[in-house]
């Protein structure tokens, strides 16, 4: 996982029009529910609505995530207020590490934004720094997306940050794409924007 390429593209036809979407969502999935299973045996894969000795997955919440001004991200808007190499997204723990029992299988970004003002990203997952990349090419998209060819997993209690080279300061969305993963449900409810730690 996490080796492969990138691709840019429009995020509102990727779903329809690009089958390695589709494949490597599946593959990613697989393979998560696979280490979930290993992990954290006994439980087995509930989906959206587990029930009793099984784990869920939901979209990616952003309260797991710090964000540009440090707070525990309710959205995934944030204002980024300074120029230059910036830290974005990170886990929310004590060194930007992911909650415990949860755990995020990341196939992409989507920048829905009209001005786009991240020029180049970079991120470390755990001890793995992955380098740079130029997005520049994602102001000639409509809704601008980058998905990547093989997914990343971002494991409970590691560490994860993702850092952007920020053009312009000014409001700026930054949506993680794939699935979360939660050992027990109790992790994922309580009120709509409340942190995940």
């Amino acid at each position: 996982m996490g080796q492969g390429g990138l691709i840019f593209c429009e995020w509102d036809s990727v779903k329809k029009e690009f089958p390695d979407f589709q494949r490597a969502f599946a593959e990613l999935e697989a393979d998560m529910v696979a280490k979930c299973d290993a992990e954290w045996m006994p439980k087995s894969y509930g989906y959206m609505t587990p029930g009793a000795n099984q784990y869920g997955a939901t979209s990616i919440l952003p309260e797991v995530f710090r964000g540009f001004n440090t707070a525990i991200m309710a959205h995934w808007r944030q204002l980024i207020t300074s120029t230059g190499n910036q830290l974005l997204i990170y886990g929310n723990g004590t060194g930007a590490i992911m909650p415990e029992d949860i755990k995020v299988a990341w196939l992409g970004l989507a920048f829905p934004n009209k001005q786009q003002n991240i020029t180049e990203l970079r991120w470390q997952i755990s001890d793995k720094k992955y380098g740079r990349i130029n997005i520049e090419e994602i102001k000639s998209y409509n809704k601008p997306a980058l998905i990547f060819e093989e997914g990343f997993v971002l494991n409970e209690e590691e560490s994860f940050d993702l850092w952007g080279y920020v053009e312009e300061a000014d409001f700026q969305r930054i949506v993680m794409l794939g699935a979360l993963y939660y050992k027990t449900i109790d992790r994922v409810l309580g009120l709509c924007g409340a942190a995940i730690t």
